[in-house]
Order: structure tokens, then C-alpha cells, then sequence
């Protein structure tokens, strides 16, 4: 007998991934635009715990939010005002999720209460800021994902007319 493998490559999707800076979390009435907001070099300063989080897309399925000890809050959450500090549950990384990249109909499916790409107020219901649930998974759209793996550009329309992007980085 003879058997011949090959080590299939994984999908670009998965590794770990960051927001990109300037502009790389942004809201506006269509998809990829920032009209509403759209952080310049103030903002990534001031929300650098938010840029250090990571995305994880695990080769097996499982998705991670890996925040450290600091991630950026806003007052839905429970803080007096907007500010960094500790995770705040269930967006703290501590959810079972997993994930399922669908490349042929371009989405992107998160799936474990809590569990999020960029903001985890932008879910497919509205934002959680403005009263949404939380839900057991957020559907994105997949704009762009080179097949070299090294960027990515996903959003999800929050409500009518509210569209959340996220541009990240390997």
C-alpha cells in the first residue's frame, strides 16, 4: 500500500487578528462607511486597550476574544463614563465560541454569547448600546479577504441604515 498526503493550507481567516488604527472601526448609513464615526489618531490613542484586543480563528473552528486585563468600555456596560478597563462579562473572552467562514456567501458567523469582531455592541439586531440583546451569534459580511491572509474587512449592519466595519490586521 502506498498513501500519499497533502497538508491542506488553512483558510486565510484563520490566526489572530487586531484592528487595523485610523479608521479601522467605523459606523455609518452604508456599508463601509464612517459618516457617523470613524477613529482618527485621537481616538486610537485614546482606546489603545481596544487595539491590543485579539481575534482568534482558531484551524479547528474556535473563535477567541483575548482582551488581557483592558479592553475599551462604554457606559451599556455598566462604567460611569467611557473608559479602558477589565471586560466586562459576556464580551470578556470567556464565551465557548466558534466560528463558521462561509467563503462562497461571504459571511462570517460568530457564534457564543458574547463573542464579537471590533465592537461588541454591533449585532445583527442593533446595538446593544441602544437596547438589542445579546445574542448567541453575529452574522458579519465578509468585503474583502485576501487569500494571503493578511487582511480583512468585515461589517454588519446593525438596524436599518446602521452599518458597523471592521477593518483587521494579521
Amino acid at each position: 500500500w502506498t498513501f500519499d498526503l497533502t497538508k491542506v493550507a488553512d483558510a486565510p481567516i484563520v490566526g489572530s487578528w487586531k484592528l487595523a488604527g485610523e479608521g479601522s472601526f467605523r459606523v455609518g448609513p452604508t456599508a463601509l462607511d464612517g459618516g457617523w464615526f470613524s477613529p482618527d489618531t485621537a481616538i486610537v490613542t485614546e482606546r489603545a486597550c481596544l487595539l491590543d484586543d485579539v481575534f482568534y480563528f482558531g484551524a479547528d473552528g474556535t473563535f477567541d476574544n483575548v482582551q488581557g486585563g483592558s479592553t475599551w468600555l462604554e457606559t451599556w456596560q455598566g462604567v460611569d463614563a467611557e473608559v479602558c478597563g477589565t471586560p466586562a462579562a459576556p464580551h470578556d473572552g470567556s464565551a465557548d465560541a466558534t466560528y463558521v467562514y462561509n467563503a462562497e456567501a461571504g459571511t462570517l458567523t460568530i457564534s457564543g454569547k458574547g463573542a464579537h469582531v471590533g465592537l461588541p455592541k454591533a449585532v445583527n439586531t442593533g446595538e446593544i448600546s441602544n437596547g438589542a440583546a445579546i445574542p448567541d451569534e453575529v452574522t458579519y459580511v465578509v468585503e474583502a479577504l485576501p487569500s494571503d491572509g493578511s487582511a480583512i474587512t468585515v461589517y454588519v449592519e446593525s438596524g436599518s441604515g446602521v452599518f458597523w466595519t471592521f477593518d483587521l490586521v494579521k
